[in-house]
Formats: structure tokens, C-alpha cells, sequence
């Protein structure tokens, strides 16, 4: 759990800092203030900047999606590094679990939920027609299926070594409430202008879990355990 809350702060500072901050510094803007909250989604983490030179539109495209992108790739290349690698200690696996898995929530977080009522990043790249609200939420759309699939894959990957296969299975089942918890967070915050309607589309990764766990994956691995049973079943010697 602590783990899990400073891989959250990490992630808001890779958005703010890693990917606006980076791109302002690029095109020689000057970065003038700084704020994380320890509070996202509830109350959101900002950086200031400033362009004494001026800055083209093409430009503040890179800035305002700086964020979401750098996010991206931070997590995906965890993700890759996860899903590759054969023997990593857990605590470390772990901790890069978290990471990758924040830094995921933040990008797609702004894709999903700003296509559905644009703010922020996503409200400023609407503003500059680089983005439309049904654009921003087809790419959120897939851009998490990847990760939730790559995710449960990878978090299983790890309880699996602590925990018999159907523990396993439940630890990822549970793990997926975390995302309407946020939303639930984000609603708490009238500021942030999400509907309640949308709090049951969050428990969409949570059923996608389910069926996938208790349907697909216990099923193989008592199937891959029992493979005499099978072919017995099957008539075959």
C-alpha cells in the first residue's frame, strides 16, 4: 500500500514535470511553479510555465499532450519490461507494477474521462483542434484494453508466486475495484464536473476481470494441471 502511494505521487510528478515540463523546457519556455498533490484524483497536480520568447500553436500541442504521452510510454516500457523479464525479485516487480500501472490511470484517465466531459489537458487540446471529445475517447478506449489486459497478466504473473492460482485470480478481481474508487474520489470533488451516471461505466474492468479470471484463466491452468483428466475425458489414452 505505501508502495502503491508513493508510485502515485511518482506518476504525477513524470506527468507534470517529465512530460510538460520537459517539452516547455525544449521549445526554451521557463518552468515557474511546481504543485503535486498527494489528494489525485480528488484535487489534480499542476506546473506553471511561462514563454518569454512566445510559443507556436504546433507547439503548445507538444506541451498540453506531453503528459499524457510521456505517461504512456513510461508505462508501457514498464509493462514490457514486466511481461518480458522471466526472475525479478517481487518487491521490485512489484514497485514497478505500481508504477506502470499509475502512470497508465494518469494518461488514459484524461483520455476516458475527457472525452466524456473535456477538461484540462484534454480540453485545452480540444480548444486547439487536435482533438475532438470522441477522438479522445476511442484512443482512451483502447489504449486501455492493452493495459488492462497486459496488467492483469503481469499483476497475476506476480501473486501467483505468493498464492494458489484461484487466490491469484481473486487479488486481481479486487484490484480492479481501485479504478471506480477513483471515480468515486473524483465525484467527492464537484469541481471536476463528472457526472454520476458515469461511476458504473468504472465497474466495467472489474466484471471484464471476472470473466476473464473465473472463466479463462482457472479453467487453463486446472486444465495444464490435469492434463491425464482431460485426455481422459476426451477418450483419449
Amino acid at each position: 500500500m505505501v508502495v502503491g502511494f508513493v508510485m502515485k505521487i511518482v506518476s504525477e510528478l513524470v506527468h507534470e514535470v517529465g512530460g510538460h515540463g520537459l517539452f516547455v523546457l525544449l521549445f526554451r519556455g521557463e518552468i515557474t511553479g511546481l504543485y503535486i498533490s498527494a489528494l489525485w484524483p480528488y484535487d489534480f497536480s499542476r506546473i506553471v510555465w511561462s514563454f518569454p520568447n512566445g510559443v507556436s500553436s504546433a507547439q503548445m500541442v507538444w506541451v498540453y499532450a506531453g503528459g499524457i504521452l510521456v505517461c504512456l510510454c513510461a508505462s508501457f516500457l514498464a509493462q514490457a519490461f514486466l511481461f518480458l523479464k522471466k526472475r525479478m525479485p517481487w518487491y521490485f516487480a512489484l514497485t514497478l507494477f505500481w508504477f506502470g500501472f499509475w502512470t497508465f490511470v494518469n494518461a488514459t484517465g484524461y483520455l476516458l474521462i475527457g472525452g466524456l466531459a473535456p477538461f484540462g489537458d484534454i480540453e485545452k487540446l480540444i480548444a486547439l483542434g487536435v482533438l475532438t471529445s470522441m477522438l479522445s475517447f476511442f484512443i482512451g478506449i483502447i489504449t486501455f484494453s492493452i493495459g488492462f489486459f497486459a496488467l492483469s497478466w503481469i499483476l497475476r504473473k506476480i501473486l501467483v508466486k505468493m498464492l494458489l492460482p484461484k487466490k491469484a485470480s481473486f487479488g486481481v478481481n479486487i484490484f480492479w475495484l481501485i479504478i471506480p474508487l477513483l471515480v468515486v474520489v473524483m465525484l467527492a470533488n464537484p469541481e471536476r464536473g463528472l457526472h454520476v451516471a458515469y461511476l458504473p461505466l468504472s465497474f466495467i474492468p472489474v466484471l471484464l476481470s471476472f470473466v476473464i479470471e473465473y472463466f479463462l484463466v482457472l479453467p487453463k491452468q486446472g486444465a495444464d494441471t490435469n492434463p491425464d483428466n482431460i485426455a481422459e475425458e476426451q477418450g483419449y489414452d
